[in-house]
């Protein structure tokens, strides 16, 4: 896992849930092996601006929306069963130059298709990450229950709460502030851990 500053590009909507992601993932990578989880971790340190695209190795930096977009054709390509989608067209789509995959393991493609299908998707389509990342505040802070309790009020402004339902998302937002905070120290413990490995 890189410990530099990263740079993430702009068209990122989010980079606090992408930079959990890494860490995360290279947390389930180096205590599984997971193929899958190493995809996401080579997609992420590629889009956070170190590597190579995790497929085709292409070396542009910064990874602008175009350049990951055709990564995802890419990964769908080695995803592919049966009618491969045409990359070449793609890419002059995109205004990109052409990179033929090179990273030919289906399940590693799948953990890239499902990083950039997450960056690239429209925020209104609600799509989540590929593993639960941390919620959290506007300063980073991991979310509290009175906050995930109200963002869910505010998200559904003409809902009809009644007593059992808001009882059940007090419940729910609890939950997901406890889970927020375990997974918050597990992301501190492993940048703690790879910065003393260093």
């Amino acid at each position: 896992m890189a410990t530099q500053q990263p740079s993430i590009p702009g068209w990122v909507t989010v980079p606090v849930a992408l930079a959990d992601l890494h860490v995360l993932a290279y947390r389930a990578y180096r205590e599984s092996g997971s193929v899958w989880h190493d995809g996401i971790t080579a997609t992420a340190v590629w889009v956070r601006g170190a590597g190579t695209g995790p497929v085709t190795f292409r070396q542009e930096q910064p990874v602008t929306r175009a350049l990951a977009e055709a990564e995802w054709w890419a990964a769908v390509y080695v995803d592919s069963d049966g009618v491969k989608p045409p990359l070449e067209s793609m890419c002059r789509r995109l205004d990109v130059a052409y990179q033929e995959p090179v990273a030919l393991n289906r399940v590693w493609a799948r953990g890239v298709e499902a990083v950039l299908a997450w960056l690239t998707s429209d925020p209104l389509q609600g799509r989540s990450p590929p593993l639960r990342v941390p919620d959290r505040d506007a300063d980073g802070n991991p979310a509290t229950a009175e906050q995930l309790y109200h963002r869910f009020m505010e998200a559904a402004p003409h809902a009809e709460w009644g007593p059992e339902q808001r009882h059940a998302l007090r419940n729910r937002t609890e939950a997901d502030a406890a889970r927020s905070q375990r997974l918050v120290a597990l992301i501190d413990e492993t940048v703690r851990l790879v910065r003393a490995s260093a």
